[in-house]
């Protein structure tokens, strides 16, 4: 089982820096990683893990995944900073309790290459449309 510790995001800085997630405290079935290196909480970065294990209702597991990147506005000269959007990526991945694991193998491999694919890069860097 795998046991929850630091993770580390790289971003696509010119120079790439490793964002590192550090655990927070989180509630019943919700894991929750910070990124610290923004010192005004509104603005850390925040990963979020939600799991759920097949039973006899629902018949598959599911990882739910969220990555939220607040960006921060200064509202006044010197007053506070407020958030003025949040960029978010959801990922949820179901897996029939049938499945084996080289399928749960496949899918995740097909998810990074999907991820990884010229036509994902140009809708996010360019805002391109798909026709």
């Amino acid at each position: 089982m795998a046991q929850r510790g630091n993770i580390t995001l790289t971003d696509a800085a010119s120079t790439p820096v490793n964002r590192v997630y550090k655990p927070q405290l989180s509630g019943e079935g919700l894991i929750l990683w910070r990124d610290t290196t923004q010192a005004v909480f509104a603005g850390q970065n925040r990963l979020t893990l939600v799991q759920r294990s097949a039973n006899k209702q629902a018949r598959s597991n599911k990882v739910s995944w969220k990555l939220e990147c607040p960006i921060l506005e200064q509202t006044a000269a010197y007053g506070p900073y407020s958030v003025a959007y949040t960029n978010l990526v959801n990922l949820e991945i179901v897996m029939h309790d049938r499945s084996s694991q080289q399928e749960r193998k496949d899918v995740l491999s097909q998810m990074r290459d999907l991820i990884d694919e010229a036509i994902v890069t140009s809708q996010v860097h360019d805002l391109e449309f798909i026709y």
